[in-house]
């Protein structure tokens, strides 16, 4: 099973504490606050090239320079966020 070995990641005081900030600066409403926990993950843990389904509420430009934004507040690493679509080869893209 291919997520057999992968580590599973703690919910931590810096993990929670990001999650607050996150809600105070991303401006997030509704559903897309639920996704406050993966932006506070992949920050976090230093996750460079977290894979991203939900292109509305994550993998999203506004969204995106608005984390960046926050983070350069808070002085905190920012991912790059990517798409499926975005890690395949030009030639699967098309199969």
């Amino acid at each position: 099973m291919l997520v057999e070995d992968l580590q599973v990641l703690a919910m931590t005081e810096e993990v929670a504490s990001l999650v607050e900030a996150y809600d105070q600066h991303l401006g997030l409403s509704g559903r897309a606050r639920a996704d406050l926990p993966h932006f506070a993950f992949a920050v976090a843990y230093k996750i460079d090239d977290p894979v991203i389904w939900n292109c509305m509420h994550i993998a999203n430009g506004e969204v995106i320079r608005r984390l960046r934004e926050a983070n350069e507040k808070l002085q905190r690493f920012t991912p790059i966020i990517l798409t499926p679509k975005e890690l395949l080869p030009a030639s699967q893209e098309e199969t």
